[in-house]
């Protein structure tokens, strides 16, 4: 599983506060239906902005505890819950989630937004989540296939080999979404709603989602061996289009939901 730096979380940071993903996140907390006095469960939190909204809605009775492998990530939801005066609710650990270290049956959902495709022994992991659910508690996982992300630009086959490398380079499951219905049933869930999140930007904003990712397919390519000049030259032209009608970006991710 990638063990995040300081500068990936801050870079995660500013991802995760784009108007796209804020977005994304209210509708995927409409998706978990969490009630006030629930006990849930976020793996792998990331800088926390999920587990403090959800904190929000199990209130006042109920209690989010949240797991990071990166004690970088842990430090940085800790502060946001600091900052957005839930402490009281939100429990942060270092955690794995291949060993989570709760009882059986501890929570009434768990939730891993674009975590699970970083771990290699995905299987493993979603067994342990359906370990720490209750009877008839929900297991909900949102994960992209990176087939289904799309930049306008000058050279869409060099942009395919870019979304590839860093397919190839960062995730351990860059295209889990097609195994995620088999991994449910095998972990002993039952598979309910899969419903798509489309992330479609049609005008240049560099707060947007789909620019915050440009410099990091641009790390990854250059690790994987593309030519920097390349690297450079696709940057450049994504950057350019500022033009009304010349920016598009779009990524389909998917919200699968078991329950046990």
């Amino acid at each position: 599983m990638t063990n995040f730096s300081a500068v990936d979380i801050a870079r995660l940071d500013r991802a995760y506060s784009t108007p796209q993903i804020v977005d994304q996140r209210r509708r995927f907390r409409a998706v978990v239906a969490a009630s006030p006095g629930e006990a849930g469960l976020d793996v792998g939190c990331g800088a926390g902005h999920l587990a403090c909204e959800l904190a929000r809605e199990v209130a006042p009775d109920g209690r989010i505890v949240a797991i990071d492998r990166s004690p970088e990530s842990v430090d940085a939801s800790k502060a946001r819950a600091v900052k957005e005066e839930l402490a009281d609710a939100i429990d942060v650990q270092v955690g794995d989630a291949t060993a989570l270290e709760f009882p059986d049956e501890t929570f009434d959902f768990v939730v891993a937004v674009q975590v699970y495709s970083f771990v290699p022994n995905v299987a493993r992991a979603m067994e342990e989540a359906a370990r720490v659910l209750r009877k008839g508690g929900r297991l909900l996982v949102l994960e992209s296939d990176w087939d289904m992300c799309i930049w306008k630009s000058r050279d869409p086959v060099f942009t395919r080999r870019m979304i590839s490398a860093r397919a190839e380079t960062q995730f351990a499951h860059a295209y889990l979404p097609r195994d995620l219905h088999k991994l449910f049933r095998a972990a002993g869930l039952t598979v309910g709603d899969v419903q798509t999140f489309s992330i479609v930007e049609t005008r240049y904003d560099p707060s947007s989602y789909g620019a915050s990712v440009i410099g990091i397919t641009r790390d990854s390519a250059l690790k994987h061996g593309v030519p920097a000049p390349d690297v450079s030259a696709w940057e450049q032209d994504l950057r350019s289009r500022t033009a009304e009608g010349e920016w598009f970006f779009c990524l389909d991710r998917f919200v699968f939901t078991g329950t046990k």
